[in-house]
């Protein structure tokens, strides 16, 4: 029995993969072939895991339409088949999203598909000042095993974007420029279908009381005294860990937040922490403690009672 994969709707220069099964290798020896006007020459398929197979390329002169194929063993043919040629497409350059909006610290997917008469290189690099870094294209066997000249890569979108329309260009060998495709990124909004980040707090508490007691009003910590500061996020973007921050003018300083990963953490919502100094020349009163997350699209303000003793 012969097996054929990627001979449907197969553009000039893909590959066919064949497989002839129920037939041992003592009766193949070594001496099995295939032959299509398709290809450019016969090809031999070779025993491996138990059975005859091979992947043939096509030919990048094939013209659409219906190509006979045989596999013969010392010259009797034993299968045959048929090959489906569709016509080249002009290269293209694709930046798709999993969902229908691409957001901050989101994966993007790059692919570039040169697999048309004439194209030759295999160095390809995408730069955009919505990733980090340039990303380069690599030759991905597993999604487009058919395609050799299909290359692609996943980079995330850097966490700190701005809601805009971005630029990705893709380059050649040599720097060549050879393509753009633009990309708009916009953070989820309260109301969004996709609007995961159910936020709370600041909450508060004394730095030896457990971080559970914590709670957002009427906190009294005295000048110069120290209270711990939490938030809860239940779906925090990509990269929250290293932006979020408590500000408040009782503090000495901006306050970064830190991700809790202790074990008092488990089966709670992603939670973060860090310690703050009260300043000690403040006037007694009420002061207010703002957070801001998900790239500002969530702010939310506690309050601390600063006593003189």
């Amino acid at each position: 029995m012969l097996i054929l994969n990627g001979q449907l709707d197969a553009r000039p220069g893909e590959l066919v993969a064949m497989l002839l099964d129920g037939v041992s290798r003592a009766q193949g020896h070594d001496a099995v072939t295939a032959q299509s006007p398709a290809f450019g020459a016969p090809v031999r398929l070779r025993w491996k895991d138990g059975a005859y197979g091979a992947v043939a390329t096509l030919a990048m002169t094939d013209k659409p339409g219906w190509y006979p194929l045989s596999v013969a063993i010392t010259g009797q043919t034993v299968a045959r088949d048929r090959i489906h040629v569709v016509p080249s497409d002009r290269p293209s350059f694709t930046v798709t999203v999993p969902s229908s909006v691409a957001r901050p610290g989101g994966p993007v997917a790059l692919r570039f598909d040169d697999l048309y008469p004439g194209e030759q290189g295999t160095d390809f690099t995408v730069r955009s000042s919505a990733l980090p870094r340039p990303a380069r294209l690599v030759r991905d066997k597993l999604f487009d095993f058919y395609n050799p000249r299909a290359y692609s890569v996943q980079p995330e979108l850097k966490s700190d974007l701005a809601d805009g329309t971005y630029t990705f260009e893709l380059y050649g060998p040599h720097g060549h420029r050879i393509a753009e495709q633009r990309l708009a990124v916009r953070a989820s909004w309260p109301g969004d279908p996709d609007y995961l980040g159910k936020a709370y707090g600041p909450d508060f508490n004394e730095p030896r009381r457990y971080p559970d007691s914590g709670h957002g009003h009427d906190v009294r910590v005295r000048l110069g005294g120290k209270v711990v500061v939490w938030w809860h996020d239940v779906y925090p973007d990509p990269g929250e860990e290293t932006r979020l921050t408590a500000t408040s003018p009782a503090f000495t300083q901006v306050l970064h937040l830190k991700r809790d990963d202790t074990k008092s953490a488990d089966g709670d919502d992603p939670r973060y922490f860090n310690t703050a100094t009260i300043r000690a020349g403040l006037k007694p009163g009420r002061y207010p403690v703002t957070v801001v997350a998900h790239h500002g699209r969530v702010k939310k303000t506690g309050y601390l009672t600063v006593t003189a003793r």
